[in-house]
């Protein structure tokens, strides 16, 4: 018995709900109720963030336990309930996924080297200015005409200030360059970590009797796995992008050991030609998204404007409406969360390929436990890559992954 039930009748479920059954009708309501699919209610960011705080407390035992106990204000969190728009933005796969991925940090990243780039030029620009004022106030004091002696004595002073300005100059290190360093630092832990992870996944097929049976069973294994990782945000494309690599590595690791060699090089070469496909199609999403969100800043300023909208001819033309601003902020939605994945799945297979070789290519085992490991993962790659979902289940998708489609999709047809 619960005192209160109001979070599960947000959720559209039974106090009994299971942890499954409330990850789903949380998925399902927040698509239901997401402001962007329902931009004419003004309540609709109301709910939104209601069904949020209503995941957020029934998603966690501890406070789960307290609300059926005490109530709503035995249930708050400790550092207070996420909006709901951040909660919501875990868009690609949550932490389910982080036992095979890690944490994706480009775009984090990246954010953060802008960040001190913007600082460090400031810096710059400061220090620009002071020198700049020195230099004035140097020739106000040659102006004055001092003596001989002083003028010598000033000129080694600054001599001297300079050369020990240089010195600590040379050897001091920009914040950028720091935080690249650390980034070097984390990474190669998370690979550690994630290759770590993969042997032990491997392992239990590797030290197994590694018999056609044993192959079943661990086939039958990681597709129950799947299933559930297919439902996640974005569970579907990243589980064949982790399915891509696996067997992209391990079709090359295994060709490169066979008598020739010949099958690696043809492998290596191909996988080459992915990664710079995938470089191209990241950069491509970026400037599509900048060029959107230029295209909308111009739509606004032509809307706000008391100046008649001229075309190109000097032709007076109707000025961009609300439902075409509200268009427009939609397909900006999408097509940034398009970047985003790009950048996401490029930083995933980066990140998968080092782990996979490191696995693959461990000196610390015998070259029979290397060659099955490399069995081993091309096994583990084909059932992620034949992973997917019933017409049902793809109705549960995730309204990301609708915006980037619909976003997508309408690229392909300008």
């Amino acid at each position: 018995m619960v005192v209160d039930n109001e979070y599960y009748e947000l959720l559209g479920i039974k106090s009994t709900a299971t942890a499954v059954e409330i990850k789903k009708a949380y998925r399902k309501k927040s698509i239901e109720e997401h402001p962007d699919k329902n931009p004419n209610d003004p309540k609709a960011t109301e709910r939104f963030q209601a069904i949020s705080e209503a995941y957020q407390v029934l998603s966690d035992n501890e406070l789960r336990a307290n609300y059926d106990k005490f109530g709503k204000e035995k249930a708050i969190p400790k550092g207070g309930f996420e909006d709901a728009a951040e909660q919501f933005s875990v868009i690609f796969g949550g932490d389910a996924f982080e036992p095979y991925i890690g944490e994706l940090t480009l775009l984090k990243n990246l954010q953060r080297q802008e960040e001190l780039q913007a600082q460090e030029d400031a810096e710059k620009e400061k220090e620009k200015k002071k020198e700049e004022q020195q230099q004035a106030e140097s020739r106000k004091a040659a102006e004055a005409q001092p003596s001989e002696e002083a003028l010598k004595a000033r000129m080694d002073n600054l001599k001297l200030y300079n050369k020990d300005e240089n010195v600590k100059e040379a050897s001091k290190k920009t914040k950028l360059e720091e935080f690249e360093e650390q980034l070097k630092i984390e990474k190669e832990k998370s690979v550690e970590i994630l290759a770590n992870k993969l042997i032990e996944r491997l392992s239990i097929l590797t030290e197994s009797v590694y018999d056609d049976a044993c192959k079943d069973s661990f086939a039958r294994k990681f597709e129950e796995e799947a299933n559930l990782l297919k439902m996640e945000s974005f569970g579907l494309d990243i589980l064949h992008t982790i399915g891509d690599v696996y067997c992209e590595r391990a079709r090359i690791f295994l060709a490169s050991n066979t008598v020739f060699g010949f099958g690696g090089m043809f492998h290596s070469m191909k996988a080459k030609g992915g990664v710079f496909m995938d470089t191209l199609r990241t950069v491509s999403a970026a400037i599509d998204a900048q060029s959107t969100m230029k295209e909308l800043e111009k739509m606004k300023g032509a809307s706000e404007s008391e100046a008649p909208l001229l075309d190109k001819e000097g032709n007076v033309i109707a000025k961009p409406t609300a439902e075409e601003l509200a268009h427009q902020e939609q397909l900006l939605m999408g097509k940034v969360l398009s970047a985003a994945w790009y950048g996401s799945k490029y930083e995933i297979m980066s990140t998968l390929r080092t782990v996979c070789d490191r696995v693959t290519h461990d000196k610390t085992v015998d070259k029979e436990t290397r060659f099955r490991r490399g069995e081993s993962l091309l096994l583990l790659g084909k059932v992620f890559q034949r992973a997917y979902r019933t017409p049902a289940e793809q109705e549960e998708a995730q309204v990301f992954e609708q915006l980037v489609a619909e976003a997508t999709k309408k690229k392909r047809h300008i």
